[in-house]
């Protein structure tokens, strides 16, 4: 009887190994492979589009107590910047993926797109990445003044962002053997659209 439960122990051990052996072999294959993005599409869904995101920016307070003018520089738009981050419909599956990240062009005019798939050109470039990404606005304001002696400036703006949502379909090319993988998803960005802002000088 002992001999018996001996043999049992015996194959289940066997039987594990074996398990993952298997399981370990197609992880090393899966990790192996090496994709490069091929292209990247864009169309519009029912759920994609454009929107207006209103953000307050922080108030400007100036303060001149001396007997002489002083000079100013207000740069509004200084700590923001535009935002992208894509969206995989299989998330895990683009997580495994064993590629290159590289910066594709994403656009800030949603009328360039349709409901069919087409590509795009030109515009702004980021990365190809789940993780939200940062880039400069194509728009800068800077304001140079001179305030009065014994006086105050307050100073406000309101920042307005466009949010673009559109669907893409990514094509990737494994290196070795040249098979396709199609991946599909939403994309976000955030543009400047306009600044608005007003001032009030005030004597001390």
């Amino acid at each position: 009887m002992k001999i018996h439960k001996t043999f049992i122990g015996l194959f289940l051990s066997i039987g594990l190994i074996s398990c993952h052996s298997n399981e370990s072999s197609i992880d090393d294959e899966q990790t192996l492979k090496s994709y490069e993005l091929i292209s990247i599409e864009w169309k519009l869904d029912t759920t994609d589009g454009q929107s207006i995101i209103e953000e307050k920016i922080p108030e400007f307070y100036f303060k001149n107590d001396a007997d002489t003018t002083m000079p100013i520089v207000i740069e509004p738009l200084k700590d923001w910047q535009g935002s992208s981050i894509f969206k995989f419909n299989d998330s895990l599956e683009f997580t495994k993926l064993n590629y290159k990240e590289v910066r594709v062009s994403v656009t800030k005019e949603l009328s360039l797109l349709s409901e069919s798939y087409s590509y795009l050109e030109g515009g702004v470039y980021v990365p190809l990445t789940q993780e939200e990404s940062f880039f400069p606005f194509s728009d800068y304001t800077k304001t140079s003044l001179m305030l009065n002696p014994r006086s105050t400036l307050t100073t406000n703006y309101t920042l307005f962002l466009r949010k673009n949502k559109a669907s893409f379909l990514a094509t990737f090319r494994e290196n070795t053997t040249g098979e396709f993988l199609e991946l599909k998803g939403t994309w976000t960005g955030l543009f400047f659209n306009n600044l608005t802002g007003e001032s009030a000088v005030n004597e001390i």
